[in-house]
């Protein structure tokens, strides 16, 4: 495997373990901690080892110095609720898999309307700015609701409202960005109703 091969691979594991990991919530020190007290770990994470293996200790030229380990993408993925798969990315095919696997907490006990709508968002795409935020509101309401709504189901209709108002949000952003510069709308000319 060539030095560029492996720069690749690791910069796409980095990007997904930044990525799930500010998706957690946590600082680089509390994943570290997370790592570090896993069953199995093998190494001792600091905040400064995951801040290099998310950003590659980059020299003058901008190639990446600190690549990512089996070892150390096996823990991360532990501490992060994810499998080594989903961090590899693109790349998970070449080991095997026709693509990342979910999450195993994100799929664990969800209901079919959450499930959905994670299918939903997923084909989305990447997502970025606000996105993420929206995406996690949007499967706790699904997930709210799946559960019962609350009080014999009194909960549902207000439940269900604000999720389609989230995934509207969502989609709407997501349409935006998708737009070529300078279009106003996703209806190009139509004009308003009459």
């Amino acid at each position: 495997m060539t030095s560029d091969r492996i720069t690749t691979i690791s910069d796409v594991i980095a990007d997904a373990i930044r990525a799930a990991r500010k998706r957690e919530g946590m600082t680089r020190a509390e994943l570290a901690d997370a790592a570090t007290v896993a069953d199995g770990a093998t190494q001792r994470f600091t905040a400064a080892v995951v801040g290099y293996i998310e950003t590659g200790r980059r020299d003058a030229a901008g190639r990446r110095r600190r690549d990512v380990t089996v070892d150390e993408l096996v823990e991360l993925a532990g501490a992060l609720a994810t499998t080594p798969l989903a961090l590899l990315g693109e790349y998970a095919a070449r080991f095997g898999a026709d693509r990342p696997p979910e999450c195993p907490r994100c799929t664990a006990d969800t209901g079919a309307l959450e499930r959905a709508v994670r299918t939903d968002i997923e084909g989305l795409g990447e997502l970025d700015g606000a996105e993420p935020s929206l995406a996690q509101t949007a499967y706790a309401l699904a997930a709210a609701i799946d559960a019962g709504g609350g009080e014999d189901g009194k909960q549902i209709p207000a439940l269900a409202k604000e999720l389609r108002a989230t995934l509207k949000v969502l989609t709407d952003a997501r349409a935006a960005k998708q737009l070529p510069d300078g279009e106003g709308d996703i209806f190009g000319d139509l004009g308003e109703p009459d």
